[in-house]
């Protein structure tokens, strides 16, 4: 029984292949006349026969492997050398409507494949394919995926370009200088290129050069969701960021990714904004994380120069551009925790949120160092500070910009020379502190009972000091004349030899009792601790004037931002130069 069954079952299957063969070639006979399809049907595979628009397709189901793709998948049976693959991937789509990513297929997924294509010979109804190719318009352009390209000495397009990419020569000379000249406005002449010009060059794929009409969709508008339009709040904060730093963030329009397999991705760049780094690196941002695990690293598999950043609904601006950064691939990010350490005229100490170390063939104008700091009191980086900065190549960026600021590099530095020389030093000193002087004094020490004799002393500079006469020597009184100055009570300070003017400032000071603080000092370009801030440090002393107002005597040249800012801090400063020459030894 169980026998005659199956014999039943077989002849019936066979019966009903034998139908459709019958019936197909009976359709393809009265329209066309050389066209036919060989239907073999065998237990593994499941074969059905469509009408679609113009054409029968006789087609089966087939079950995806691990590693394959569509595309892939139509060449190894060997359509695509019978078929166009535009023609193909339509045909595909229209068999498999629950696909919405042809790209996107997994191991053990079923799809329905053409095994062969039959045009009927009359007019189609509903929607029609067609794959004729065309040159792309102006307005097309914001489509196309380009990588940027600054002109070097001794370049010319078109080494530039076949350096870059494999390009037919037909589609070199036509298609793709067109659409370069299209890209780039200001190349009237692609021969005429200049050093140091940014140029845009159209990443170079057939499905870049020429590109299949769309098919024609149906007259019903898609259902239209407000939600999907409305960008995420932190899209603003993090284009204005990357608008400081230098990059490009690229948020209007839509965004085609082609794909190497055939076919691209679509993206509404409002919700998925990309940022091109000068490095040649692009982010996809995927601001409101809807973008599928699978179709971004499809992206990143495709094109080595994207990364895909997903933002979360918790993330903020903080934790997005903490992520965004991570992919960003500059040569060096310092952790919260370091600092950065300058060691040049001034030792200069840099902390913030985050310090980027750039490449200098993709520095923010001459900066190598970016410094950001995201501030929410208002707790800004003086301009005089920003300024030297940028004078050793490294630009602050405190966020959000300051709105109104109060032009910092208007005033004027309160800068005090000290003298070339030690005389004029002193002048100087004694002036500061107040303090009543006798310059080039002749002081009688001793003279005999009968005033046949007298000793005379030239003082380089005399004064009171604490009830006690006291001299200055700065051309070099000898010992014995010194031994018996003090036996005669006169105070002297001999300074012939001291050739640092910082030592002669504090050996004066100490002379006269005079207080001071030695240095280094630090002066701290915020208030606060050193998190998130700039700390100078210089050599020198600071002392008071007669007047109570604080002086800072260095003998470092400071730059004149940083006398700003020091003046702006309270100080005058004094400036000690080097001395140039000593005054002669004048003994009466």
């Amino acid at each position: 029984m169980k026998g005659q069954t199956s014999y039943c079952r077989t002849f019936f299957s066979s019966a009903l292949g034998l139908f459709f063969i019958l019936h197909f070639i009976s359709l393809s006979s009265a329209g066309e006349e050389t066209y036919s399809i060989d239907l073999v049907k065998t237990p593994e595979t499941e074969t059905r026969i469509h009408k679609l628009d113009d054409k029968k397709v006789l087609s089966e189901v087939y079950t995806v492997q691990e590693g394959e793709w569509v595309v892939n998948v139509l060449r190894r049976k060997g359509l695509l050398n019978q078929y166009k693959i535009h023609d193909l991937l339509a045909l595909v789509k229209k068999l498999n409507a629950s696909i919405q990513n042809l790209d996107l297929v997994y191991p053990g997924e079923k799809i329905v494949l053409p095994v062969k294509i039959v045009p009927i010979g009359h007019e189609a109804k509903g929607k029609s394919i067609s794959v004729e190719e065309k040159i792309l318009q102006p307005s097309e352009i914001k489509g196309i995926d380009f990588d940027h390209y600054t002109v070097k000495m001794g370049d010319e397009l078109i080494k530039i370009v076949k350096g870059r990419y494999n390009i037919p020569q037909e589609y070199l000379y036509n298609e793709y200088l067109d659409l370069v000249k299209q890209l780039n406005p200001s190349i009237k002449n692609p021969d005429r290129i200049y050093v140091g010009q940014k140029i845009r060059l159209p990443v170079y794929s057939p499905e870049i050069v020429r590109k299949p009409i769309a098919p024609v969709e149906s007259n019903e508008p898609e259902p239209y969701h407000p939600q999907d339009d409305k960008p995420n709040p932190l899209s603003h904060d993090l284009s204005l960021l990357f608008l400081e730093i230098g990059e490009e963030w690229v948020q209007t329009g839509k965004h085609f990714i082609p794909l190497k397999s055939g076919g691209q991705i679509d993206l509404n760049a409002v919700s998925f904004p990309i940022i091109n780094l000068r490095s040649g690196r692009r982010i996809l941002v995927d601001l409101n994380n809807k973008l599928p695990d699978k179709m971004g690293a499809l992206i990143e598999s495709n094109w080595e120069n994207y990364r895909v950043v997903h933002l979360l609904k918790e993330d903020c601006l903080r934790s997005s551009f903490d992520k965004i950064l991570r992919e960003c691939n500059y040569p060096k990010v310092y952790k919260k925790d370091e600092h950065y350490e300058s060691d040049g005229i001034i030792n200069t100490r840099i902390s913030g949120d985050w310090i980027i170390e750039l490449s200098k063939n993709t520095s923010v104008g001459n900066a190598e160092l970016l410094i950001i700091n995201l501030l929410n009191n208002g707790d800004y980086t003086p301009q005089t500070i920003k300024a030297y900065l940028r004078t050793l190549k490294i630009n602050v960026i405190d966020f959000p910009p300051q709105k109104t600021a109060t032009n910092e590099l208007s005033g004027q530095a309160e800068i005090l020379e000290g003298g070339k020389d030690p005389a004029s030093l002193i002048e100087t000193l004694l002036g500061l502190a107040g303090r009543s002087f006798s310059a080039q004094k002749e002081i009688p020490v001793y003279q005999g009972n009968r005033r046949d004799f007298k000793l005379v002393i030239n003082a380089d500079f005399f004064l009171e000091n604490k009830g006690k006469e006291s001299i200055i020597d700065i051309t070099g009184l000898a010992p014995e004349v010194i031994l018996f100055l003090n036996e005669h009570h006169f105070s002297v300070l001999s300074l012939p030899s001291e050739k640092d003017p910082q030592a002669f400032v504090e050996k004066v000071f100490k002379f006269l009792e005079i207080q001071f603080h030695r240095g280094p000092h630090y002066f701290m370009a915020k208030k606060g601790d050193e998190s998130k801030n700039i700390r100078l440090s210089l050599p020198g002393i600071v002392f008071s004037d007669s007047h109570g107002n604080p002086i800072f005597a260095t003998p470092l040249h400071i730059p004149y931002e940083i006398a700003l800012f020091i003046s702006q801090r309270g100080f005058s400063i004094l400036n000690l130069s080097p001395f140039s020459s000593h005054k002669t030894i004048q003994v009466k």
